[in-house]
């Protein structure tokens, strides 16, 4: 049984006892965009849902997993634990589906403050002449005062390596890492389904 033949049980026993989805996520302390999610094939309940669903839908909890009534109580043994191993990993994948879409946002949005972060360094060097050679020089001195007295202003700083270009590059090698592995989590999330 896939999702699709699941979540138009789902529907069709809702409709049956004349609930909403509303309704029937009000019964399962759950929103009615999850059961609307369930009903269209593009999610799968929790584990620990399944019995009360089943319950509140007025079928066993066999019948909701194999997605049709049975005509019979018996069910072989082979069978119903064929059915519990599919519900348990449908349920699995889900929850890993949730977590990789939250490694995926975390790991975008590390990228993004490492871009962030490059774009004041790259505009400080820029600023101080590391990349213009009218500025190039070490010493810099600011004359003002046109409306009071003078005042003369002197920096020298010597940059070393790691200076001028530690952080870029540690920014730099974040923000390439949490494309690469965003674009991967992604791809894994999408081979899920």
């Amino acid at each position: 049984m896939d999702n699709l033949q699941f979540g138009s049980f789902v529907a069709q026993l809702r409709k049956e006892r004349n609930m909403t989805q509303k309704e029937l996520a009000d019964i399962l302390h759950v929103t009615d965009k999850a059961v609307s999610k369930w009903e269209t094939g593009k999610g799968f309940p929790d584990m620990k849902l399944l019995e009360p669903l089943a319950r509140a839908l007025g079928v066993s909890l066999v019948e909701l997993m194999r997605g049709e009534r049975l005509e019979a109580d018996a069910l072989p043994v082979a069978e119903a634990e064929q059915v519990v191993s599919q519900a348990m990993n449908r349920s699995q994948q889900t929850t890993a589906r949730r977590y990789l879409k939250l490694l995926s946002a975390l790991l975008i949005g590390i990228g993004a403050l490492c871009l962030l972060q490059l774009i004041p360094v790259i505009g400080f060097l820029i600023y101080l002449g590391q990349f213009n050679p009218l500025f190039a020089s070490d010493d810099y001195g600011i004359i003002g005062g046109a409306d009071g007295p003078t005042a003369i202003i002197t920096a020298t700083h010597t940059f070393t390596w790691w200076d001028t270009w530690g952080g870029i590059l540690i920014s730099l090698v974040g923000l390439i890492l949490c494309i690469v592995l965003a674009v991967k989590v992604i791809r894994l999330t999408k081979k899920m389904k």
